[in-house]
């Protein structure tokens, strides 16, 4: 029998910017060649002020996006801070014993917990409190890796996670990037849709706004609990702010009027 599937069931609704932006766009980027990183990330505005494109092999060898998006686990450091640090997180619904214990603070409750982070490949378990990150785009250069947060409707970033609150997504799309970077450099970045009305692919007033908040110090402090001043401003440094899809299309020549408006009804 052939069903329909109701676009309210679907993840992101019918509007999603996975596969009305998203897709179409880095599809079509990806079909084009793999040199073109550099304009990419020459066009994102209001991001770190001392942000800066190295100089560097840009050439791409890695591209995951819709359906295929990259997961990055989160830092051991991070894991660790967190599970030093249950009495102090958003949620208070512990729901089990062992968390409650490294609630109290009990030394062999937390000697287990830090053990079994470190010996264990584990994305979620009782000793866990963040998961993995899922960046909307997540591109590998010769010499850099680029996290990408793509947005449609929405009008503001998503800044708290389940067990911390202020920990803003793009940085922690930045923070498990750099963690596996190894000599490549980071960079992050925003896509949003331009307003009905704007032809030249302008971000937005609101999330000029949301971007300048990203970066404050009371952000980052709640974003990087786990990390120290010099790596919270290296880190920082790696965010270049947000563009358009209107702009990328005008940039790389992808008829912006093509773009889905909205996700297709699938029949199964």
């Amino acid at each position: 029998m052939r069903t329909e599937v109701a676009w309210d069931k679907m993840p992101g609704g019918k509007y999603d910017s996975s596969k009305t932006r998203v897709h179409p766009v880095f599809k079509e980027l990806w079909s084009n060649g793999r040199d073109w990183l550099p304009q990419l990330l020459g066009l994102p505005t209001g991001g770190c002020a001392n942000a800066e494109i190295k100089a560097g092999d840009l050439t791409l060898i890695e591209g995951h996006w819709e359906p295929h998006e990259k997961c990055l686990k989160p830092p051991v450091s991070l894991l660790s801070w967190l599970l030093r640090n249950v009495d102090s997180l958003a949620r208070k619904d512990l729901d089990s014993e062992s968390r409650r214990s490294l609630s109290n603070g009990d030394p062999e409750t937390v000697a287990l917990a830090l053990r079994l982070l470190r010996t264990e490949d584990a994305s979620r378990g009782w000793y866990i409190f963040e998961g993995p990150t899922c960046p909307d785009v997540f591109l590998v250069a010769r010499e850099a890796v680029v996290v990408i947060e793509g947005k449609r409707t929405e009008w503001g970033p998503t800044i708290d996670t389940s067990w911390l609150y202020g920990r803003h997504q793009i940085w922690r799309h930045l923070d498990a990037a750099w963690e596996i970077r190894g000599k490549r450099s980071v960079y992050g970045f925003f896509v949003v849709e331009s307003e009905t009305a704007s032809i030249d692919g302008v971000v937005p007033e609101l999330w000029q706004n949301a971007v300048r908040e990203c970066g404050s110090n009371q952000v980052l402090r709640t974003s990087f609990p786990h990390r120290s001043v010099e790596e919270v401003t290296a880190i920082s440094q790696c965010f270049l702010g947000a563009t358009t899809w209107r702009r990328i299309c005008d940039q790389f020549h992808i008829d912006f009027q093509k773009l889905p408006h909205e996700v297709p009804k699938l029949d199964t």
